[in-house]
């Protein structure tokens, strides 16, 4: 061959690679191109998804997680939530999701956020085209068309609040791949290479950190074989080498994840949901029958709560059933028809008698929102939708056309009952009841306007126009049902930056005390914790301005959000604590966190029979807790908002901190009183008034009884214009007796009047101080107790609702009681004097020096764990669980250096376990 013809064959070979190479890329492309066109905002833009899940836990976690990971350094303990928690344990966090780590260390949260959706709805997307072309046998257009449809259609585009959740559902189609192979034929080295890779994707998945994710896709993994291996009549032999390579794979996979595994499952034994959650809660947030007509097709703008949606353009419900257009064709379709049955008989969850019994069954009784299992469906009726627009438009594989015919027409006559049953709704609502998660409400006219001319459109190239141009007319038409059905979706409304990047004044108020600002940071001495009271029931007071300077960048939709997520700022919801560094007596999480402690010892602060399973407080809390329980959880300062306050006669008054007076609790003292020089003290209460004390800055005392001034409004004057040093409301006269007391005053407010109300401050009763006043109140509690104390007095528990229990007793003082749970403590000193004060203060370290006259009890307010060591001037010492959840250690009389250092053996196991399984 001369070289000129050795020139040619090498050309031709290149344009062969490049057009081989061009097929393979040209669904990526095409797919990351639809990607980007339906998420254009967060592509190309740089507003922020700053709603519900994302705003309030996943940006705050992966604060924590970035800060750590740009300090090198493991965070392996929460100082900010909860009073303490374990942090790298809650799996939620993915600190070892592999993908998370260059985002993290790249981007500032809320844009690694943005970018972990576009590639995880990516590697949905291909995932499924791969599923399709080598699990179902579909050709190339048939196996895009189903990738569209389950990377950008209702489910997956619904979960992107839910980051960990999304990343975990990407690895689902790829996890059926792998599975799939292991019913196939072939040597053992392809047996081991698809263990190998099913275990990857599994563990892969497992360290993204929604359990329940994980759950769901070994159940779908079961289904899919079993569907396939029965429909196939698969050899006894090659299902049992299929069970042992699923075994095999699950263990590896629990090896190659042990890094988070391990922690997790330590955690689990001390979680609120250890033994499982209660029925009513795992039934909660199932698919309500008469949703689904708006939640199994486009909204058009109906707003849906988004665990509910699942929908799939009418193209494709028409597609899905021409799928089924021959009897073989039909058992190829099996598996995926059973995957997405079987996903929504469970999604219907509370309305499916079978899952009534699946609630009692672990691990069914550890997850709630049955409707997550609609996953499934949306997989599934993606691949037949495939399947179908195989079976309309390729030429090789057409079927007959009474055939399609028949499978069109009984589409149209399940979309008509579909589209029926969605009128019907609001009529049905009353013989099947629905709880206050579901709107139940008919679908509006433009969606049925909109479903009906997509239904003609589609259902006309399909009868008579079955062509390559009448595929592009339907893509065009599923197309477009996808992009304006998700208009009211999260990722369509993003909002801007400013929603996460912006310091609020009650958060910079804190700051200003001095907490600690970063996860690695060493504290001398940490400030108290706070705890938010307040609904968001108000307008911020920059309402109008920030519609001035956005209402013209941002929807209606998403300048609603940007306020929401201002309110959510002021009062420092859960967990946005954490993202500030500040402590919080409580926190939210859905997961393995709280702690079981923690939702026993939240019974002191939670009205009789309520109690948190998700860490929140704010939601159950009817008032303010008990003082003596806030002074115990050093909870010093109290963030509350000023919807319950009143003006009265053109003064001012501060209804947060009601007192009732009676014989039994005679006397109130407020702990603060302003600098301010008054004539009078205006009262607000409805009952008849007892006695006052008033001290003034001149030496002078006054003592008497207000007048009152009208309705439910009260006087006290003063007998000359000074600065009160001391103000003291009281039940009973001075010198008087028990029966000159009153049966009870109920003191709504108390304000400091001056010149006939023109000047006026108002006062905080009890030990309170006001010290921020803005769209929403923060008082520093006076008799707040230190992180860090000494007791002299303790009893003995069992348990911790029994320590608890104990505690609930009205003769128990926690600043000077505690309870242990411990079977020999040593006997508790007479009487004794001591001081606790700190050294250092870090997220999983704590120096304490310690000097006390007689033994006595050390009480660190942070959670018990184990994974704690203790040390008294370096020996090792027994650490005990106090007062319900707290840490605590036995010192002797003197002067002592106390430690307390968190090494968690699981962690170190799982890291070592890890490491050894990856390189093997």
């Amino acid at each position: 061959m001369d070289a000129k013809s050795r020139g040619t064959l090498t050309l031709v070979r290149r344009r062969r690679r490049f057009f081989m190479l061009a097929k393979k890329i040209t669904p990526v492309a095409f797919l990351a191109s639809l990607i980007v066109v339906f998420f254009q905002q967060m592509a190309f833009t740089n507003l922020i998804l700053a709603r519900g899940d994302v705003l309030l836990y996943f940006y705050p976690y992966w604060h924590a997680a970035s800060e750590a990971l740009r300090a090198g350094q493991l965070p392996l303990w929460n100082q900010h939530l909860f009073m303490g928690a374990p942090l790298l344990a809650n799996s939620q966090m993915g600190f070892y999701y592999p993908l998370n780590w260059p985002l993290w260390l790249a981007l500032p949260v809320p844009y690694a956020v943005s970018a972990t959706i576009l590639l995880h709805v990516l590697i949905a997307g291909l995932g499924t085209f791969v599923l399709g072309r080598r699990r179902l046998g579909l050709n190339r257009s048939g196996a895009i068309a189903a990738a569209v449809l389950f990377a950008l259609s209702g489910y997956l585009t619904a979960q992107v609040e839910h980051v960990n959740q999304l990343q975990g559902l990407a690895w689902l189609p790829w996890m059926l791949v792998a599975a799939g192979g292991a019913l196939a034929a072939g040597d053992q080295r392809k047996r081991l290479l698809r263990t190998v890779s099913l275990g990857a994707f599994l563990a892969i998945q497992l360290l993204a950190g929604h359990t329940q994710t994980s759950f769901i896709s070994v159940v779908a993994l079961i289904g899919w074989l079993g569907a396939r291996s029965v429909l196939a009549r698969v050899r006894r032999r090659r299902l049992t080498s299929a069970a042992w390579v699923s075994l095999l794979a699950g263990v590896l996979a629990l090896l190659l994840a042990a890094a988070q595994v391990l922690p997790t499952l330590e955690l689990a034994q001390f979680s609120s949901r250890q033994g499982g959650l209660a029925v009513n809660e795992v039934l909660s947030f199932s698919l309500h029958p008469l949703l689904l007509t708006r939640a199994l097709l486009p909204g058009y703008g109906d707003s849906l709560f988004t665990e509910y949606v699942a929908y799939l353009p009418i193209t494709a419900v028409l597609l899905a059933f021409a799928a089924f257009r021959s009897k073989r064709r039909r058992r190829e379709l099996v598996p995926a028809a059973v995957l997405a049955g079987v996903g929504f008989l469970l999604a219907l969850g509370v309305f499916n008698p079978l899952y009534h019994l699946l609630a009692i069954i672990p691990p069914f009784n550890l997850f709630r929102a049955p409707s997550r299992w609609l996953v499934l469906y949306a997989l599934g009726a993606a691949l037949l939708a495939g399947a179908g627009w195989q079976a309309a438009f390729d030429e090789d594989d057409q079927p007959e056309q009474r055939s399609f015919a028949r499978q069109l027409w009984l589409a149209i006559g399940f979309l008509t009952l579909l589209l029926a049953w969605g009128a019907t709704a609001p009529w049905l609502k009353r013989f099947l009841p629905s709880g206050n998660e579901v709107n139940i409400t008919a679908p509006t006219i433009i969606a049925y306007a909109l479903w009906l001319i997509e239904a003609i459109l589609a259902s006309f190239v399909l009868a008579r126009w079955r062509t390559k141009f009448g595929a592009v007319m339907l893509a065009l038409v599923g197309l477009a049902a996808m992009f304006w059905g998700a208009a009211s979706l999260p990722y369509r409304n993003l909002t801007a930056p400013e929603a996460y990047f912006d310091l609020r004044p009650p958060a910079a108020r804190l700051l200003a005390e001095g907490e600690c600002l970063v996860i690695d940071t060493e504290c001398e001495e940490p400030s108290g914790r706070l705890l938010s009271v307040s609904d968001i029931f108000f307008d911020p007071g920059d309402q109008a301005e920030l519609g001035s300077i956005y209402g013209d960048q941002l929807s209606s939709e998403s300048l609603y959000d940007y306020t929401v997520a201002v309110k959510q700022q002021e009062i420092i919801a859960p967990n946005l604590s954490l993202q500030y560094g500040l402590s919080s007596v409580d926190g939210f999480d859905g997961g393995v966190l709280p702690l079981s402690s923690y939702s026993e010892i939240t019974r002191l602060l939670l009205p009789d029979g309520a109690r948190t399973t998700d860490g929140r407080l704010r939601e159950l809390l009817d008032g303010l807790p008990e003082d003596h329980w806030l002074d115990l959880f050093n909870s010093q300062y109290l963030i509350t908002d000023k919807v319950g306050d009143l003006w009265r006669g053109g003064v001012f008054f501060d209804r947060q901190h009601q007192q009732v007076l009676s014989a039994a609790a005679p006397i109130v003292e407020v702990g603060y009183v302003p600098d301010f020089e008054a004539a009078e003290i205006w009262l607000l209460s409805e009952d008849s008034p007892g006695w006052m004390k008033v001290e003034l800055a001149t030496g002078d005392s006054v003592v008497g009884r207000p007048l009152e001034q009208d309705e439910g409004l009260w006087r006290f004057e003063l007998p000359v214009e000074a600065r009160p040093v001391a103000v003291r409301f009281a039940a009973c006269p001075p010198g008087g007796e028990p029966s000159d007391c009153v049966n009870s005053w109920h003191i709504q407010a108390a304000t400091l009047v001056a010149n006939q109300g023109q000047y006026f401050r108002p006062l905080a009763l009890g030990q309170h101080r006001l010290i921020h006043s803005g769209d929403v109140k923060i008082y520093e509690n006076l008799d707040v107790l230190p992180r860090a104390f000494l007791v002299y007095r303790w009893s003995t528990a069992r348990s911790a609702g029994e320590m608890v229990d104990m505690m609930a007793d009205r003769d128990f003082d926690p600043a000077v009681n505690a309870v242990v749970l411990l079977d020999d403590p040593p006997s508790p000193p007479s009487v004794g004097r001591g001081l606790a004060v700190f050294s250092t203060y870090a997220s999983d370290s704590v120096e304490i020096r310690v000097v006390t006259n007689e033994t006595a009890l050390l009480v660190l307010t942070d959670g018990f764990y184990p994974g704690w060591e203790a040390r008294i001037d370096g020996e090792l010492e027994q650490i005990v669980q106090v007062d319900g959840m707290f840490r605590g250690v036995f010192v002797p009389g003197g002067e002592h250096e106390v430690s307390f250092t968190f090494r968690p053996l699981s962690v170190y196991v799982g890291l070592m376990v890890s490491a050894l399984a990856w390189l093997a």
